[in-house]
C-alpha cells in the first residue's frame, strides 16, 4: 500500500433492506443495476475511483491510483449530482406507475465523505486481492454515512473536507460529534448545494438553525428552542424521511434543560449507535 492524501466516499441506499421485501429477486437486481450504473457513472465522470460495491453501497475514493487536484471538491460535486440524478430517478419510477411499488418511488441514498490520510493499495490474499483504501480516514468517512440518518440528513461531510471547499458549496453545520467506534470529535456539515444555489427557503432554514447552534452552545435553551422551531418550519418534509437536524435539536434541548452539561461542557455530542 502507498500513503497519500485522499478523500473517502460512502454511499448506500436509505432503508434497504425494506426493499428487498416489496420486490421479487429479479426485479431487485433490475432496480439495483440501474440504480449503480447511473451512480457510478456519475462517480467515474468526476475523477472517483471506484472501490467496491457492498450490496447496494458504493465505496469509492478520489486521488489514487492516479493523482486528482481538489479530491475534496470532486467528491463533493459528485454528491451533488448524485442526489440530483436520483431525483429525476424517482420521476422515472413514479411515471412507470404500478411497476414499483411507492418504497421505490421515494428511494433515498445517503453519502459520508472524509478527507485525509490513507493507504492505497493491493490487499488481500496470496490467492486474491483487491485495489482498496484503508486508514482512520476511511474509517470516519464510514461511520458518517449511517451517522447522516440520525440527522435526517443525505450528504454528511467532515470538517476536513468541508474546510478545502468551504466557498464552492452551500453548507450546514450539524455537530460536533464523535461517531461510535472513535474516540476524537469531528465537525460535520450538511453538504446542500453548489454555491448559490440553495433556494430561498433553505437559505432561510440554514439562518435559523444557525442561530439556534449559537444559542445551544450557550446553553440558552429556552431561546434555541424558538430557534429551532423557526427552522423545523422550513425543513423539507418528504416520505420516509425519519427526523430532520431540527427536530434532534429540539430533543436536545429539553434534554439538556432537565439535565444540564455544566459550565464545563464543551459542546461535543457522542453517539451511542451506528
Amino acid at each position: 500500500g502507498e500513503e497519500g492524501y485522499h478523500t473517502a466516499f460512502f454511499t448506500d441506499i436509505q432503508s434497504f433492506s425494506a426493499f428487498s421485501e416489496k420486490l421479487t429477486a429479479n426485479d431487485l437486481v433490475e432496480l439495483l443495476n440501474d440504480y449503480l450504473t447511473e451512480m457510478t457513472d456519475i462517480l467515474l465522470d468526476n475523477k472517483g475511483t471506484l472501490d467496491k460495491y457492498i450490496g447496494d453501497a458504493i465505496v469509492a475514493f478520489y486521488g489514487a491510483p492516479a493523482p486528482v487536484d481538489d479530491h475534496e471538491y470532486w467528491a463533493c460535486l459528485t454528491a451533488v449530482k448524485m442526489q440530483d440524478r436520483l431525483a429525476e430517478l424517482r420521476e422515472k419510477w413514479q411515471e412507470e406507475g404500478d411497476r414499483w411499488p411507492e418504497i421505490v418511488h421515494n428511494m433515498q441514498n445517503r453519502i459520508g465523505i472524509n478527507t485525509g490520510s490513507l493507504v492505497t493499495g493491493n490487499m488481500g490474499s496470496t490467492m486474491r486481492m483487491n485495489y482498496t483504501m484503508m486508514g482512520d480516514t476511511v474509517n470516519l468517512a464510514a461511520r458518517l454515512e449511517p451517522a447522516a440518518k440520525h440527522y435526517g440528513v443525505y450528504i454528511f461531510v467532515a470538517e476536513h473536507t468541508q474546510k478545502a471547499v468551504a466557498d464552492l458549496f452551500e453548507w450546514r453545520f450539524l455537530d460536533y460529534l464523535k461517531v461510535k467506534g472513535k474516540k476524537k470529535p469531528v465537525k460535520g456539515y450538511e453538504l446542500i448545494s453548489l454555491k448559490n444555489e440553495m433556494s430561498d427557503n433553505q437559505s432561510q432554514l440554514v439562518q435559523a438553525f444557525d442561530e439556534g447552534i449559537k444559542l445551544y452552545k450557550k446553553q440558552d435553551w429556552t431561546k434555541a428552542k424558538k430557534r429551532f422551531k423557526e427552522a423545523l418550519s422550513l425543513e423539507e418534509k418528504f416520505a420516509d424521511r425519519p427526523t430532520t437536524p431540527s427536530d434532534v435539536y429540539l430533543d436536545r434541548c429539553d434534554y439538556f434543560k432537565a439535565e444540564p452539561p455544566g459550565k464545563d461542557w464543551d459542546g461535543i455530542w457522542t453517539m451511542k449507535t451506528k
